[in-house]
């Protein structure tokens, strides 16, 4: 009896020394969340403190699935991990960025010499009809490609239902500019991911809870928004 009871202490023993790993090791988080047991471990654990927030968006309350995700995107990119919650969306099981937030990490990336500047013309009736995102680096004008009105035509991004080229389109051009310039000049800051405007105007169709989860989204950054300068740096 008192042999089995020893034999019992020592597996409780082992399983404790499993479970808890030495206080002395430290996560080398320079592999990522994905490249050793411990660190994932402490990555899902923040994962499932942050899914009961009821301060995340939508997307990522009650699910820590999703907020591993935002942790892995936000070491990734050296930023708070609520910056990315608050702008990034999951549309038909994509992931996108709001285009407000890579304009700004653009600006934050320290890549460039002075932040990004829009080249706009109109039409004959006054109306905004291109825009051309351009910055500068070491002297020299660096630009993306230049989008207007024909091409949202084209492409079929004015036929969309709801679509806010017909309502904001100097905004929408803008933020597809925005998107240019970042696939052409700083992909790495995008981590190929659409921005949200870019899978709205792909053929990917949102369900009615997709749209409500989006505005509850917007609306949740909006009342939580941060400098995101002061966060970057």
């Amino acid at each position: 009896m008192e042999e089995n009871k020893k034999t019992e202490e020592q597996a409780q023993e082992q399983k404790k020394a499993v479970a808890a790993p030495p206080a002395n090791r430290v996560s080398d988080y320079s592999l990522g969340i994905y490249g050793s047991t411990d660190n994932f471990t402490l990555a899902w654990q923040m994962a499932q403190s942050l899914s009961q927030s009821n301060i995340v968006p939508a997307t990522f309350q009650r699910n820590p699935a999703n907020c591993l995700i935002a942790l892995e995107q936000a070491q990734r990119l050296n930023v708070s991990p609520m910056m990315v919650m608050q702008n990034l969306y999951v549309i038909q099981g994509r992931p996108s960025w709001s285009s407000k937030f890579l304009i700004a990490m653009i600006n934050a990336s320290g890549k460039f010499d002075e932040e990004l500047q829009f080249d706009e013309t109109a039409d004959k009736d006054g109306k905004p009809y291109s825009c051309l995102a351009w910055t500068m680096r070491r002297g020299r004008r660096v630009e993306g490609l230049r989008v207007d009105m024909q091409m949202a035509k084209d492409e079929g991004w004015l036929a969309k239902n709801g679509s806010k080229w017909k309502t904001l389109p100097q905004l929408m051009l803008r933020y597809r500019a925005a998107s240019f310039f970042a696939s052409l000049n700083c992909p790495e800051l995008t981590l190929g991911i659409y921005t949200q405007e870019e899978v709205m105007d792909n053929d990917f169709r949102q369900t009615p809870d997709e749209i409500r989860i989006i505005a509850q989204n917007e609306i949740s950054a909006d009342a939580n928004s941060v400098d995101f300068m002061e966060v970057a740096e």
